[in-house]
This record gives structure tokens, sequence and C-alpha cells, in this order.
């Protein structure tokens, strides 16, 4: 049940994120038992799950009423890859999306690796707003180096929260995003909380050299 762009030649990786533009695209689910298997990645024994295969992460293609959007490698590999989620809010069109990205990347501070992506994760909404930002805990990892900041912005004339959380494991680093409406705050911060906590149950693990 599981699951962070680099300065090149600096990877990284993000752990607790979605991309807000992933809200606009919404990218169709992959059919994983007969799509390709990205570079960096293998198909687990229920022929369903992908597997990081440098980390051992774990991405099921539904998970609590989520449902696995298409990844991608950005290293052939496997130093930088993404994969996204998606889940129905309420009866009418609003979805929750989340986007996890897993890096390597050389000495770099969770509170760095964020502030490099805070632009970029704002700028997708319109008129952003920083709602709170600084060092975070993760549940059941708790020494983990790790920061978040939370927002709002605009987009398609409704008021959206979105969130960016950076995550250094050592020889990885994680990202993650989660965005969506304000009008279905509750719902989400409670659905995203299930998705969440089985991610965290899992740690990712150094390349077998």
């Amino acid at each position: 049940m599981t699951l962070f762009s680099a300065l090149r030649p600096l990877a990284f990786c993000s752990l607790l994120l979605a991309t807000p533009s992933i809200a606009a695209e919404q990218p169709p689910a992959t059919d994983a038992a007969t799509a390709e298997i990205p570079d960096g990645f293998v198909l687990a024994a229920d022929e369903t799950t992908l597997v990081h295969a440098a980390s051992g992460l774990r991405f099921p293609a539904e998970f609590a009423g989520f449902t696995r959007l298409r990844e991608r490698a950005f290293d052939p590999g496997g130093e930088y890859i993404a994969v996204g989620y998606d889940r129905p809010l309420g009866t009418g069109s609003d979805r929750i999306v989340v986007r996890i990205a897993v890096v390597h990347i050389e000495d770099m501070s969770a509170h760095d690796h964020y502030e490099i992506m805070r632009q970029s994760t704002m700028s997708h909404f319109s008129a952003p707003t920083l709602l709170s930002q600084g060092p975070t805990k993760i549940p059941n990892q708790r020494r983990l180096d790790a920061y978040r900041g939370t927002f709002t912005g605009m987009r398609d004339n409704q008021p959206w929260h979105f969130s960016l959380t950076t995550v250094n494991y050592g020889y990885w680093s994680g990202r993650m995003t989660a965005a969506y409406p304000e009008s279905q705050a509750a719902e989400a911060q409670k659905q995203l909380g299930t998705l969440l906590a089985a991610i965290r149950l899992q740690q990712p693990k150094p390349p077998k050299r």
C-alpha cells in the first residue's frame, strides 16, 4: 500500500505531495494489467501494484477509493519517479488529487527541497496565499527531516486548498502535493488521512549496489 524535479545532476524524490497541475489535467488512470511498465518500476505478484525497484516503495492501482494515475519515470535508472492518485469528492465533479515523487538528491535538506518547489507549486493557482509553513513530523517516523507548507488559491473560479510536503530519507528524498476544492476540505482531509497513513508505513531503502 504505498508509496519526489530537481536540478540536474541532483535527483530528488517527493513523498507526500501532488502537483496541483494534475487537478487541471486529470490524466486517465492506468490499466496496470495491460499498460507498459515505466522505467524504474516492476509489477508485483498481484499484477496491479507497481513497485519502485530501487527503493521498494509500493503503489497499488487502487486504495481507499483513490485510483492511481499515469506514472512517470524521469530518469531511466529509476532515480526520479512520480505517481499520482485521485479520488472523487461528494457527488459532483470535484476531486482530490495527490502527486508523489521519489528522487535521489545529494545532501539536500527537506527545507531546501521545499524552497525549490514552493513557487512552482503555487504557480498552478491564481492568487495563491501561504497559510503556514515549517518543519513537520511524520507519524511513525518522527525522526525524519520533513517540511510542509499549506496554501489557498483559485482555480476555475473557486477557492482551493493545497499543500506541499518534503521528506529527507537519506539516500532518497520525497515530495508530495495534495489539492482539493475548499468547499470539500473536511471530506478531502479525511480521505487524505487514510491514504497518507498507508504511505507512511513504508520507508524507502537505498538501492543495492
